[in-house]
């Protein structure tokens, strides 16, 4: 695990800077017992090795895989660290990395025809009877209690992400957090502003998202931040699937009609693709 770890992280420093990257974030905290690159380290690392819980990478920072590279730290220190620190210098870092990847020509396949292809959806991430902070969104829903059905309230978190997939392997480009009150297609709208604000109109070239993304403000604000003035929805089926979202390998269809029988029969998923400028 050890001689793998080193290796990946060789890998980092020599493609991506990736140490000094990290060195440049800021500080989050006024009296740091743990420098935040010895934070970010430990959370990225575990994330790295699939370590699934702050509780279980403390336990290797003390007598584990990482207790050299890292050294003991606690949970909490962790999760202390990890909420004052701002989102933003991780969210441009992430950013950073990403347009290596493009430049070194990781973002292209086969399949794709040599564009670069992201994919767009929400998810719930948790959820409790106990309020987790203030950020937290609500909800009533009914349960069994001793035979009796009761409402509570209920208290849960649902995040936005948008993945590169035409690469080998997904690649998260951006994670947004939906606000309560707010829909999951406005999340994914402010979601993709912050990523044109970062990687510039010319990155994606097709952003694939299912059939609750078909609407007019999510479309024209697509149309919008893409380079090209003009574009247009392609509904595609797919041949092979990443994960639970199948959206890699999608072969093109004709354009969505509002009576095209193609188009409602592959309505799982839809790309909504700019049209390629003229020359």
């Amino acid at each position: 695990m050890s001689r793998h770890r080193h290796r990946f992280e060789a890998y980092l420093d020599k493609v991506f800077g990736f140490s000094d990257l990290v060195s440049a974030l800021p500080e989050g905290r006024q009296f740091p017992q743990h420098a935040w690159k010895k934070v970010f380290d430990a959370v990225f690392l575990g994330a790295a090795m699939q370590i699934p819980s702050l509780l279980q990478i403390e336990a290797e920072c003390h007598h584990g895989a990482l207790a050299k590279r890292i050294g003991p730290v606690s949970d909490d220190t962790l999760g202390y660290s990890l909420e004052r620190q701002s989102p933003q210098p991780v969210f441009a870092l992430s950013c950073e990395i990403a347009r290596r990847l493009k430049r070194n020509g990781v973002l292209h396949s086969d399949w794709s025809r040599g564009w670069v292809v992201g994919a767009v959806d929400g998810i719930e991430i948790c959820s409790s009877f106990a309020r987790c902070c203030a950020a937290c969104m609500a909800r009533e829903v009914q349960h069994k209690v001793n035979g009796e059905i009761k409402t509570k309230i209920q208290y849960y978190h649902r995040i936005v992400v948008v993945v590169l997939v035409s690469s080998d392997f997904p690649i998260p480009l951006g994670v947004r957090f939906q606000k309560n009150g707010e829909t999951e297609v406005a999340c994914a709208r402010a979601l993709l502003q912050d990523l044109v604000g970062q990687l510039g109109r010319r990155f994606l070239d097709v952003l694939a998202g299912d059939a609750l993304y078909l609407q007019a403000p999510f479309v024209q604000e697509v149309e919008r931040l893409t380079r090209n003035r003009a574009g247009r929805f392609a509904t595609g089926t797919c041949r092979k699937s990443i994960g639970r979202s199948p959206v890699a390998g999608c072969g093109w269809s004709k354009p969505f009609a509002s009576n095209s029988s193609a188009a409602s029969r592959s309505a799982k998923k839809t790309l909504l693709e700019r049209k390629p400028s003229r020359p």
